[in-house]
């Protein structure tokens, strides 16, 4: 496997001839093909001419009839097999983008639409899309709901919104510690949510458990497009080095901005990967450029960098849902705690996590322990 499509570029990985290696095809462009492999530093990338594959013709699919709901008619989500999820497709088709993941049990109205194996759906009342009819079911008595329950943790509550998005209508708030039932998630750091009678959206970075996107596996076929990252998308920074970090950057390149450095054990989200060996990750409210070499499935021992608040200023620092001062609030941490520092930004905040909660903390009154 080369760095480069060329034959004469720096080797990064072999494939033995009729070995069980896994080698996942990400793009084919003209006679070669990007690959993703595993190889002992975890998850590589390299290219491969395209002649070392057998290709075999796709054997064309019998289109599944299509069933037919009158307009109106209550159905639920009922995934092929525990901790699946069903996406919520904008247009009908596997390849179309995933409006969010919905996990058994989640409500929707039929509209009476149907298309290539595909039902139109208001999901909850609030967002329609199209779902794989093999996942629904208008029986209310055919399965059993696994939607999670997670509660708020904000110490100062939370705000229920009409939308994924603080420019969404505020619907309520709901304070700390409230039951709160997850309906699916999204890949933009958005659960979408009933709380008793009131369905909307909250933040993932309010909520307690951790439920990202990339999360388990996907009832219906995941998106095709070869630029795109599959459903198992949850990674970590590994630099392989005790202290490490890796610059999150403003494009795919070494010289390119740097947004901020974060450390090894860090999660991220890979949203995609390009041919040269980058992947496009989203890390809390910042998404950028990493090389792909340097992020794994698997979480490192090392996990950021323990400092301890001394705020001269104040009594301590508040821990926000954004890099902003007008963030919202997560908590107060007073000074004389210690916080796991996972990567500092290019403008002077922190992404920290502290007990169950990440967010963002100015980088003032942060001190290395001695």
């Amino acid at each position: 496997m080369f760095a480069t499509p060329n034959m004469k570029a720096n080797l990064v990985g072999y494939i033995i001839p009729g070995d069980t290696q896994e080698v996942h095809v990400l793009e084919v462009s003209g006679d070669w093909c990007f690959v993703s492999f595993s190889s002992v530093t975890g998850i590589s990338f390299g290219y491969v001419p395209l002649n070392c594959f057998d290709v075999a013709p796709p054997a064309t699919p019998t289109p599944a009839p299509t069933i037919t709901y009158a307009a109106g008619t209550p159905a639920w989500v009922v995934n092929s097999r525990e901790g699946y999820r069903l996406n919520l497709r904008e247009e009908p088709s596997y390849t179309a983008r995933s409006l969010g993941k919905y996990y058994t049990g989640a409500p929707m109205i039929l509209t009476g639409l149907s298309e290539n194996g595909f039902l139109q759906a208001l999901v909850a009342g609030t967002l329609t899309g199209w779902v794989d009819e093999r996942y629904i079911s208008v029986d209310s008595l055919a399965f059993v709901p696994e939607m999670p329950l997670v509660t708020v943790r904000s110490s100062t509550g939370t705000i229920l919104r009409g939308g994924p998005g603080t420019n969404f209508e505020r619907l309520a708030r709901i304070g700390y510690g409230t039951p709160v039932t997850v309906l699916g998630v999204r890949s933009d750091g958005w659960y979408h949510v009933q709380v008793d009678d009131q369905v909307g959206y909250m933040a993932e970075t309010v909520l307690s458990g951790s439920l990202p996107y990339g999360y388990g596996m996907d009832s219906d076929n995941p998106a095709s497009d070869s630029h795109h990252a599959n459903t198992e998308n949850s990674f970590y920074i590994n630099t392989r080095t005790s202290g490490g970090v890796l610059n999150l950057r403003k494009s795919a390149s070494s010289t390119a901005k740097s947004l901020g450095k974060f450390y090894t054990g860090t999660p991220l989200t890979i949203l995609s990967y390009t041919r040269t060996g980058w992947a496009y990750v989203r890390i809390g409210q910042t998404e950028g450029y990493m090389d792909a070499d340097y992020l794994t499935p698997t979480q490192p021992t090392q996990f950021g960098d323990k400092r301890i608040i001394r705020n001269k200023r104040a009594n301590g620092l508040n821990l926000r849902g954004e890099p902003s001062t007008g963030g919202e609030l997560l908590t107060f941490v007073p000074n004389n705690s210690q916080v796991i520092v996972l990567g500092e930004l290019s403008d002077g905040w922190c992404y920290v996590s502290y007990e169950n909660l990440i967010g963002y903390m100015l980088d003032n009154g942060l001190e290395p322990i001695r």
